[in-house]
């Protein structure tokens, strides 16, 4: 499918002149060559695309309030068609930062960042963000569609622990939004889901909020946490008076099972980060404390290190495990997309309405940019092939939606000859950046 009947399809559900703008703004974001600033865009695409739309418009659409966001992704989701993996929807979760600068923007607060270098201050003063996505095998490598966020503003705990805040105040957290976001995807696909996330949202509360609110069976997949405590499974005795026993024997604690399985590892050759590596693990069927049900872990062998993985799911294979969780690093990678290749730290907006719609655009262009991708009918050629993985980059898709673009402005417009030369020569300059 070609990139502008994509287009053309989506924006049918955007009412007038605001067509014009929004196909821009998704030409620009989608093919780069400028910083994602609204000006810039206007600057280099506007006047190309339609000699009616004026820098005010494009404002007024940031600001605008009836951008009609539910029908767009209604949109996508309808064109991803089946997305489940093995009967199961994948979803990522993870949240970013990123700093801006100015006085008076919405939702701008102090932030702790986790990935700070050590030379750096461990607080980004700016916006937070909760993004839910699904993963997909794309032409051979994953990929992950970001398709619901929403922001996060540090609640002022007065001293409290997360585990004693009231339901409402949870809710407010990075574990609540992450919830939420689920719980909004859930609704709407209907599959069994799987939830795929690092040991900050692998928590009881936040699996039993979901289940609670969807119909379908939910688990998830995450990182075991060092000090989790993992009991061995009930003995069989004679009926006695009270309860039964929910817990048997408490194992040792993660690195010394993690020694004593080792004797027992397994190999197998498993595609993990985009190459197809000979991994060794061990697996043990147990029931965890924090998460207060039956668990599958898996110990991941490398070197003189061990990573401990954890699912509720316990049909997952370990293999499935090991390639599911090393895919979640795509919700990443994908942050790095939006906001440094799309654009979104680039923002100038101040009020609610245009940090939202802002980031919002973002968000829709890179999800817009993979379901393209995936319509195609091969993988789009790497520019750079490493010896780590020849499989192809955000940025080669963008490239090659630069490519068929300045195609269809020279040859499908059928432009006059004589006047041709200069449609080539503005196509050019306009996708320069993103050949």
């Amino acid at each position: 499918m070609k990139f502008f009947e994509l287009l053309d399809q989506a924006t049918a559900i955007i009412p007038g002149y605001r067509q014009i703008i929004f196909r821009t703004l998704m030409i620009a974001l989608a093919t780069g060559g400028q910083p994602g600033r609204i000006s810039n865009i206007f600057r280099k695409f506007a006047d190309f695309v339609s000699g009616k739309s004026t820098l005010k418009r494009f404002y007024n659409f940031i600001n605008s309030r009836k951008i009609p966001w539910d029908a767009l992704w209604q949109f996508i989701i309808q064109k991803l068609g089946n997305p489940t993996i093995s009967g199961w929807l994948l979803i990522a979760l993870d949240d970013t930062t990123y700093g801006n600068t100015g006085k008076h923007i919405f939702g701008r607060a102090k932030h702790f960042d986790h990935a700070a270098k050590t030379n750096s201050s461990k607080y980004i003063s700016g916006h937070c963000r909760v993004v839910a996505g699904i993963l997909q095998f794309i032409h051979g490598r994953w990929a992950c569609l970001p398709l619901a966020q929403k922001l996060f503003i540090p609640l002022d705990k007065k001293g409290k622990s997360s585990a004693k805040l009231s339901h409402e105040e949870w809710l407010k957290t990075k574990s609540g939004i992450a919830a939420t976001l689920v719980i909004k995807l859930g609704k709407i696909f209907k599959h069994p889901i799987l939830v795929v996330c690092d040991s900050w949202f692998g928590t009881y509360r936040f699996l039993q909020e979901i289940r609670k609110y969807l119909p379908q069976k939910v688990e998830f997949l995450t990182r075991l946490r060092i000090n989790n405590a993992l009991y061995d499974f009930p003995e069989d005795t004679p009926p006695k008076r009270g309860r039964k026993r929910k817990y048997g024997k408490r194992l040792d604690n993660i690195p010394e099972i993690a020694a004593q399985l080792k004797n027992q590892a397994k190999r197998a050759m498993i595609l993990v980060y985009g190459k197809k590596k000979e991994v060794c693990f061990s697996e043990l069927i147990c029931i965890s404390g924090a998460l207060k049900c039956e668990v599958k872990v898996v110990f991941v062998y490398y070197r003189n290190f061990t990573f401990p993985l954890i699912t509720t799911n316990l049909k997952l294979t370990p293999e499935q495990m090991i390639e599911y969780y090393s895919a979640r690093w795509k919700i990443e990678s994908g942050f790095k997309e939006i906001k440094h290749e799309i654009g979104a730290l680039d923002s100038q907006c101040r009020n609610e309405m245009s940090v939202e719609n802002h980031f919002n655009l973002c968000l829709f262009a890179t999800t817009f940019t993979w379901l393209y991708c995936a319509k195609l009918k091969q993988a789009p050629d790497r520019l750079h092939p490493t010896k780590h993985s020849n499989s192809f980059a955000f940025a080669d898709i963008r490239r090659t939606i630069a490519n068929e673009i300045k195609t269809e402005l020279n040859y499908s417009r059928r432009c006059p000859e004589f006047i041709n030369s200069a449609v080539k020569f503005i196509a050019e300059s306009i996708f320069a950046r993103a050949s």
